[in-house]
Parts: structure tokens; sequence; C-alpha cells
């Protein structure tokens, strides 16, 4: 690098991206020292590249907790799940592989009887972690189960694991159940920090096998909203397969919220959404002060001040998940209002002439 640019790139990584990020120690419940998440360190270049990353639009790795079991019945049932009832192959933290019911009563036993037992029932706190890594449809499926395989030797080498890999959707994605509880006594206690680590650990074994993967947080790739809770979407994508009467009550609350305003004819008070557009001035001020910065080097540099004004250009508008509910409303009804209106014009539909009602 021939500009004098360190400075901008870290003060990028501390004020947009998660550098450095500190997770949680985990509660000792007997014995040995806790453990705690290192940071990540960021340096000038690389930071450089995870900036020429994200403002390439390179693919986002998503890491995320589904939920986790309370006692050995549930955790059973998780292993039965990401097994598909024993028809696809399972592998624990040793490399063994298990398939068939007997393969997951197997697992189910080593972590029961094993060094930290699992109550079979009782509801006091979580025994296990359910995460799914994934990436983008046409990734390719053996290097994302290679990969999570890695992450999960990297990450969890000091507890019982069972992992799989799903090919029944577009998207190539590994269920991974984790025992809580380390060998040495150690709970996992996952924060957000926790997760940003774990995705650019996931995200560096994908490089490693040749995979452009990335793991910036929302804001600096320009996003605003959250994704939605996974039990969320399954409820809204079951009502709109037909399998449920109505949505979640998340999305049957919002749309109530923005019939309300739609009919009150006002934008209510959004200080979330206020709250946004501060933080995307913030992010577009430090993305200008890189681009002014790297215009004025070599013919590398300036190719990336491009693709930084570019990127921030592309960059979705600042819209809260409430916005976005008025705004499909609104659509729906013009949608719905054109189709009257040609349907009058073309003579299929006559106004109601209100002097003959």
């Amino acid at each position: 690098m021939t500009t004098n640019s360190d400075g901008i790139f870290k003060d990028w990584g501390e004020r947009v991206d998660y550098s450095p990020v500190k997770g949680r120690k985990g509660k000792n419940i007997r014995s040995g020292k806790n453990a705690e998440s290192k940071p990540e360190k960021p340096s000038g270049p690389a930071t450089r590249e995870k900036l020429a990353r994200t403002t390439k639009r390179v693919p986002e790795v998503m890491v995320k907790i589904t939920g986790g079991g309370k006692n050995m019945k549930h955790i059973e049932a998780s292993i039965e799940y990401i097994s598909r009832d024993g028809e696809i192959e399972i592998e624990d933290e040793n490399g063994d592989l298990h398939k068939g019911l007997d393969g997951v009563k197997d697992v189910r036993d080593a972590w029961a009887r094993g060094r930290i037992g699992i109550p079979e029932e009782g509801q006091k706190r979580k025994e296990a972690f359910n995460i799914i890594l994934s990436m983008p449809p046409g990734t390719d499926r053996e290097s994302v189960k290679d990969s999570a395989r890695a992450f999960a030797a990297a990450q969890f080498r000091n507890h019982q694991y069972v992992f799989a890999s799903h090919e029944d959707e577009r998207h190539p994605h590994v269920h991974l159940i984790v025992k809580a509880v380390a060998h040495d006594g150690v709970r996992l206690n996952p924060r957000k920090a926790d997760l940003q680590l774990w995705r650019v650990g996931f995200a560096e074994q994908l490089r490693e096998r040749g995979i452009e993967a990335n793991a910036t947080p929302r804001r600096a790739r320009g996003v605003v909203k959250k994704a939605e809770k996974q039990a969320v979407h399954n409820i809204d994508l079951e009502f709109e397969q037909g399998k449920r009467d109505s949505p979640s009550l998340i999305t049957k609350a919002r749309k109530q919220t923005a019939e309300q305003e739609i009919k009150a004819g006002t934008p209510r008070s959004n200080p979330i959404q206020d709250k946004f557009s501060a933080a995307r001035k913030g992010v577009e001020k430090v993305y200008g002060q890189i681009a002014r910065t790297l215009s004025k080097g070599n013919t590398e540099d300036k190719a990336l001040a491009m693709q930084i004004v570019d990127f921030v250009k592309q960059m979705p508008p600042v819209v809260t998940k409430h916005q976005q509910a008025v705004d499909d409303l609104r659509a729906t009804e013009a949608r719905q209002q054109a189709v009257k209106t040609n349907e009058v014009e073309q003579g299929r539909a006559e106004p109601r002439d209100e002097r003959t009602r």
C-alpha cells in the first residue's frame, strides 16, 4: 500500500466493523480456568482486505443459534432432526460417523454419560446449543461442510458436538449441536460478540478452501433490518404455504400498526428510524474518508476508492421493518386500485351510481 491509510482502515474496523470484539467468559461449573473468546485484532493489510471484500460484496456467512435443548430428551430430538430420523449421516467431535436411529442413540448415550452428564428431563438451563452455519446458493456444498468441520474443531475443541450437512434447500448449510458444558466444566455463554467471532472463524475456513466469504456486521454493509427470528420466519412461511390459518403474532402486530398509521394519514414518530439514519450517516462518513485517502494513491488504491464509492451509492435505503410494512400495504392498495380502474375502463365492471341505490 502506497498511501498512509493504516489509521483510517483501523478506524473503519473500530467504528464500522466489529474490530476488536471480545466474547463473554463462560461460567465454570466445577473446576478449571474460564475460557474467554479472543478478540480479532485488526491490522492494516488485513483490514484493507476485509474492506475490499465488503465493498466487492463477497458472500456473507451466516452463523445463527436457533435454539438448544434443556434436557436429554430435547437434545435427542434435535439430533434426530438434523439426522432426518437417522437417514442422514452425522459426525461427532472425534470424526466418528453415525447413521440410523441406533447411531442417534449412541450419541445420546455418550452425551448423557459423559464426564459431565445431562439430566433426562427438566428445564433449568440450556444443556446444548443448536447452531446453523450456511452460505448463499451456489456455494460448493462439500467445501461448506469441510469448513464447518474445521470451524467446530477449532472453536469447540473441548466440547462434545455433532453436525450434519443438509442438501434439501438451495443454500448449503450445516446443523451443529454443541454440548453446553466443556470437558473442563466451563459452560458456553454465547453473546453477540461471540457470534461475530464465530462468523469470522467460519469465513476464514471457507477462504482457506478457495471459497470467497466475508463476515461483516449489517451496518458495514448498509443493512439496518435484523433478520427475522427463525421461529417467526417458519410460522410466516407455513402461513404463506397454507399450512397455518394466520401469520406469527409479531407479523400480525406489525401489520396492524402499519394499518393504523395509514388510516390516520400521518406518519407516526419513529425514533428507531432516526437512530438508523444517524448511524448510516456515520458509516458513510467513514467510507468517504477512506475513499478520499485512497484516491490519492496508486492505481490499485484508486480502484478500491471507486469500488467504495459505488458500494455506498448502492447501499439499501434506511427502512425499518415498520416502515417496510407501511410501504408494502400502500403498494398492495395501489395495485388493487389499479386493477379496479383497469376493470372499469375495459367495461368488465361498471362504476356504481350512488343515485340508483
